[in-house]
């Protein structure tokens, strides 16, 4: 896709007024659908890893989601019309994957905007690191932390994989005290291969602030993308 065309992708999904996403890859029709959300600042083998992984579960589709806004990441590093241009790239490696942009930070929201996007889609999962549902369960990001939840799992469901030490123990441990515990039918476990578990794209950034390109952790097309752009990422 051309950059002009994603620059006006980006100022049009961002200066909507009400949640709204818009799908940058051609999407046969679909009744179940998987959503990788994250920064992707850059892209990395574990977010394929995420999204084969749900493919692998019947889902019809998976799509890198990415936003206009973000919560609780860091500024700097590529530009979000780079890491869309990187995502197409990925995505078009691989059956049954795509990309989505969106304008809102909070699964809830994202949720509504791909029903909107898709008004025929059937199920519908975000797939998520188990350091993720701390934040999803946290009050402090909500205005309507009660009603926020309702309105994300009645929309969706989360596919949660293990993150560093946090495995399924963890995951039904959080599960336990309420608020969580209402919603435990719409949380299931994904089995993905351990040796992504360390894996971030942060870990990524430090390697690539130092002059390692970490060719053991980068799909193919963002490595050859990060060797022909030259240093962005400082310590």
């Amino acid at each position: 896709m051309p950059p002009s065309a994603l620059r006006r992708a980006v100022e049009e999904v961002a200066a909507s007024a009400e949640p709204a996403a818009r799908i940058l890859t051609p999407l046969a029709r679909v009744s179940s659908l998987a959503v990788v959300p994250g920064a992707y600042n850059p892209p990395t083998r574990a977010h394929v890893a995420l999204a084969e992984a749900a493919r692998a579960r019947g889902f019809d589709a998976a799509l890198f989601s990415i936003g206009t806004i973000t919560i609780d990441k860091p500024a700097g590093g590529l530009a979000i019309t780079e890491r869309l241009q990187l995502l197409l790239d990925v995505a078009a490696s691989g059956e049954g994957l795509g990309v989505v942009l969106h304008n809102r930070g909070l699964y809830s929201e994202q949720a509504e905007a791909l029903r909107r996007a898709l008004p025929d889609l059937g199920g519908l999962a975000f797939v998520v690191g188990m350091d993720k549902i701390e934040q999803i369960f946290d009050a402090r990001y909500y205005e309507d932390f009660e009603r926020s939840l309702a309105e994300l799992f009645d929309r969706a469901r989360l596919l949660v994989a293990a993150r560093g030490d946090l495995d399924r123990a963890a995951l039904e441990r959080r599960l336990a005290p309420h608020p969580a515990h209402q919603f435990a039918d719409r949380i299931e476990w994904l089995d993905l291969d351990p040796c992504w578990r360390p894996l971030s794209a942060t870990a990524v950034r430090e390697r690539l602030a130092r002059g390692d390109i970490p060719t053991d952790w980068l799909p193919e097309a963002v490595e050859r993308y990060l060797r022909s752009r030259g240093p962005i990422f400082t310590a």
